[in-house]
């Protein structure tokens, strides 16, 4: 069979200007069905004219079998090139995968069964083979493939969930079937990988559970360092490792350092993400991120500190502060690694001084970067209900506006708008700040792009008009 993976190019477009990361989970698909020809279109990376790109490619490639995956946010856009693709191309079948699919699978079948024949759910490997190998052979029992969703005669059918992956299963991500490369980070060549899956935390704003459930699977280090090995051939010169929580496991992740380190592939520079509490608690990690090339960690602070920030600031004037987002920072910067955190304002209790509270906390804590966005409700996630059920959803089914930083929701003291135009007034405070910019890593360690970060900057006016870093992609 011709198989088309399509990307979907929205992004949130707050650092387009420094960073490009190409999408791993549709080569990781394209790697299960080895025996067919696949082509991938990463739209991130050529995001002007995306529907004439695809057109172009499905009269080119001729494809049996269009994948789509998508996002929330990015839903829109795959139900426009599904649409588009269907005109021209009537007898091809499409399959949607990624987030949204998992999680509103049922609306997707009621709504727009005309459009997507079939949804995978969940980790998407094994139903996409499934799926392929039945659609080349000569039988085919679409009820028998697990995590499966598919159009009937009597309407859209949903198959029960399949197990997880046994990750050592898991063939290399076949990232030769791409038809773009281009990914960067500031002056690097970039590419992403993956060293585990999951998390078991119980965050309520977080749809990861939906994917996963609560659990932290791990690839075995020979095949992450063997992985690694492959992307230092191609000529990548630093990686993304897009873990939902590595430092579940510190003492793994300190032994995936020290493998990376042993393998001589220490000159590769690494982006992780990762939590407080990991690095906080073991002072060893940190120098071993260091040694194995680790360039630039994200810490997701979240709400603890959004909601907390007053007690916190009381509690270090009596100087018993107990937050160990300070020690975490101090660890990285110590040992030469970019500290960026997130923060996330826009919680129910929150008024324009709980917010002014938290740009300050972000301000205070000496960050390299500090990421600033508004409380989302995620389809189908805990939290989304708990606002729903208090009325505090402003914007409820235009997900294209769910990129985390416009504002979808209002507090028991603010409207979205005043939301928006708060965190407005406090990034601009946050953001032009010389000290801050002189202070920074970043600014230090890539002059050439400081007028690139001046300008991604000023893309904050649009949260004026609540459409803070909307996607610049064109259909």
């Amino acid at each position: 069979m011709r198989i088309l993976l399509v990307a979907m190019p929205d992004t949130a477009s707050s650092l387009d200007r420094v960073m490009k990361f190409p999408n791993l989970g549709l080569c990781s698909i394209a790697a299960q069905v080895p025996g067919h020809d696949v082509r991938i279109l990463d739209l991130v990376m050529q995001p002007r004219g995306v529907r004439h790109r695809v057109l172009e490619e499905v009269a080119a490639f001729a494809p049996d079998l269009v994948g789509y995956s998508a996002m929330s946010f990015q839903y829109a856009t795959a139900r426009a090139l599904a649409a588009a693709v269907r005109q021209v191309a009537p007898g091809t079948l499409h399959v949607l995968g990624g987030y949204h699919a998992t999680v509103v699978a049922d609306e997707v079948g009621a709504r727009d069964a005309e459009l997507f024949d079939f949804v995978v759910r969940g980790e998407g490997e094994v139903a996409f083979r499934q799926l392929v190998d039945g659609l080349a052979g000569s039988t085919l029992d679409l009820g028998a493939i697990p995590s499966l969703s598919w159009r009937s005669r009597s309407g859209y059918r949903h198959n029960p969930d399949g197990p997880l992956l046994e990750l050592d299963s898991v063939p290399l991500p076949r990232r030769e079937a791409r038809a773009w490369d281009g990914a960067f980070y500031f002056d690097r060549t970039f590419d992403v990988a993956e060293t585990s899956r999951g998390c078991p935390l119980p965050c309520t704003f977080c749809s990861i559970r939906r994917m996963y459930g609560r659990t932290f699977r791990r690839f075995p280090i020979g095949r992450v360092i063997a992985d690694l090995r492959t992307l230092d051939r191609r000529g990548v010169r630093g990686v993304f490792f897009v873990d939902d929580n590595i430092t579940i496991d510190v003492p793994r992740f300190k032994e995936l350092c020290e493998e990376i380190q042993s393998a001589g592939l220490g000159h590769l520079r690494y982006i992780v993400q990762a939590s407080v509490h990991g690095i906080a608690k073991d002072p060893t990690l940190a120098p071993a991120m260091a040694r194995a090339g680790f360039d630039t960690v994200f810490m997701g602070i979240e709400n603890a500190e959004a909601v907390n920030v007053a007690t916190l600031d009381i509690a270090a004037k009596r100087g018993k502060s107990e937050d160990e987002t300070p020690r975490a920072v101090r660890l990285l910067q110590e040992n030469g690694i970019k500290a960026v955190g997130g923060f996330i304002v826009g919680n129910p209790d929150d008024d324009r001084g709980a917010i002014a509270r938290t740009f300050r906390y972000a301000r205070r804590l000496g960050l390299d970067f500090p990421i600033v966005q508004c409380l989302t409700p995620y389809p189908r996630t805990e939290m989304r209900a708990d606002l729903l059920a208090e009325g505090l959803v402003t914007n409820p089914d235009d997900l294209s506006r769910y990129n985390g930083y416009m504002a979808n929701v209002r507090t028991r003291h603010l409207s979205s708008s005043t939301i928006a135009r708060t965190m407005l007034w406090e990034s601009l405070k946050l953001y032009f700040d010389p000290r801050a910019a002189r202070r920074s890593r970043f600014f230090h360690d890539f002059p050439g792009f400081r007028g690139a970060m001046l300008r991604n900057n000023l893309a904050l006016f649009s949260a004026a008009r609540n459409r803070m870093f909307h996607s610049t992609h064109t259909l």
